[in-house]
């Protein structure tokens, strides 16, 4: 499979990179569709995005961002721009249920768990290590860290982001546009845009838009 990444002015384009030479995917390019942020060292092949012509268009892309927001804006770019197809990418060292289901354009990094009747939406990002418990929706667009863990049952809004390391107790609610910080746990269900640190988790700042 050829491949397009779009969006790789981001430490996380690293990853994607390395999945893909997992997978025996060929990068075909990597788009800087953000001119003065440079891409990591190990992202080859990179163009950036007024360099696009028709072949590269009919491939398939992905956006290997971690950031909900800007994960939906550069996605709707290559869009704009003329991509169609948005490619779904799990790392082969993950481990995935056969009864979970993960939407086109989400990434699922490395050492990942996704247990029985998972489903993830639209353009969503699982990082390292990352366990989503059984029968745990993820909404579009959100994202999970690195480590993160979700017990079962939990929903995960649209645009959400779980932190690093951060837990969720079985049955959890996390609504759209909420940040759950890096170690949190959380025990009660978030309110949408609501961001929650400590153990348990509590409610800090103010509301954040799901981007």
């Amino acid at each position: 499979m050829r491949l397009v990444l779009y969006g790789v002015s981001s430490p996380h384009a690293a990853d994607a990179v390395e999945t893909a030479a997992r997978l025996g995917w060929k990068l075909a390019a990597c788009v800087q569709n953000i001119p003065d942020i440079d891409p990591p060292e190990e992202v080859p092949f990179v163009l950036d995005a007024e360099q696009l012509g028709p072949e590269l268009l009919r491939l398939p892309f992905l956006v290997p961002l971690m950031k909900p927001e800007a994960r939906r804006a550069a996605g709707e770019e290559a869009i704009a721009r003329g991509f169609r197809d948005q490619a779904t990418m799990v790392d082969p060292t993950a481990a995935v249920a056969s009864s979970a289901r993960v939407g086109p354009g989400s990434y699922v990094n490395a050492g990942a768990i996704l247990a029985a009747g998972v489903r993830v939406g639209v353009a969503c990002a699982i990082n390292r290590g990352a366990s989503i418990g059984h029968h745990t929706v993820l909404g579009d667009y959100a994202s999970v860290g690195p480590g993160a863990v979700t017990g079962g049952a939990c929903v995960v809004g649209e645009g959400a982001f779980l932190g690093v390391g951060a837990v969720l107790a079985p049955e959890v609610s996390v609504g759209p546009g909420a940040l759950v910080g890096a170690g949190a746990v959380v025990i009660d269900d978030v309110e949408p845009g609501v961001t929650v640190v400590g153990n348990p988790a509590r409610p800090i700042g103010a509301e954040r838009g799901i981007g």
